[in-house]
């Protein structure tokens, strides 16, 4: 998995006005929680915002170079995205959060669910559903999976796979409950009958004779 990386500063300066002057300069604010105090940080918007972009919802670790915002440098932090604001309209960056972790240390993150290879029940017209398209999972930061893939080859109409039928690589372990639906291969949906309908002439001719017998009958 290659490392991905990011270059920030502390930022010296708090509140909106601070802020709003940042983000006019293309400058995104943020800060990093976890292992010490909460720090004030900013970074290029285009930067942080190919890093969100390539992660799209992901959890991954992420170095983050800080500086000092003199030019002087710090050392990296080792850090998971946390929280992301946007605008309403254009999903333009306004504040980054990062959670620092100890490398050492187990986390859980939540990783997607990807299906390898074409299910076998579609040859019958199966209709394959994913259920559940996340799992968490603990792991070393380290060896965070962009994504996990399952086997779906084998599945039939009326088959399904659960979180236990993952192949997971050394070192990770699945927090979500094993009996969790990932994928269910579905029968074909049955097409409802087209009713042909009755020309309009016809339908007045059944409705007069319908009334002619029913006044014949009140006669009797």
């Amino acid at each position: 998995m290659t490392e991905m990386t990011l270059t920030a500063s502390v930022r010296k300066g708090t509140g909106k006005g601070v802020t709003r002057k940042l983000r006019r300069a293309g400058v995104v604010p943020g800060v990093i929680y976890g292992l010490e105090d909460p720090l004030a940080i900013q970074c290029d918007a285009r930067d942080a915002q190919l890093v969100v972009q390539t992660l799209h919802g992901s959890e991954r670790l992420i170095s983050l170079r800080l500086s000092d915002g003199e030019g002087n440098e710090g050392k990296s932090k080792q850090v998971l995205l946390k929280e992301v604001q946007t605008t309403p309209v254009g999903d333009k960056l306004l504040h980054i959060d990062f959670h620092e972790v100890d490398v050492r240390q187990t986390v859980q993150v939540s990783v997607e669910v990807h299906p390898d290879g074409k299910p076998a029940g579609e040859k019958a017209g199966g209709i394959l559903q994913q259920v559940t398209h996340e799992v968490v999972i603990e792991c070393l930061p380290t060896i965070i999976p962009e994504f996990l893939s399952v086997e779906v080859s084998g599945l039939e109409i009326g088959n399904s796979l659960h979180v236990n039928d993952l192949v997971l690589p050394e070192g990770i372990t699945a927090i979500t409950p094993g009996e969790e639906t990932l994928f269910v291969m579905a029968a074909p949906r049955v097409e409802e009958e087209l009713v042909e309908e009755v020309p309009e002439e016809v339908e007045e001719a059944l409705v007069g004779e319908a009334a002619e017998e029913a006044e014949e009958a009140a006669e009797e």
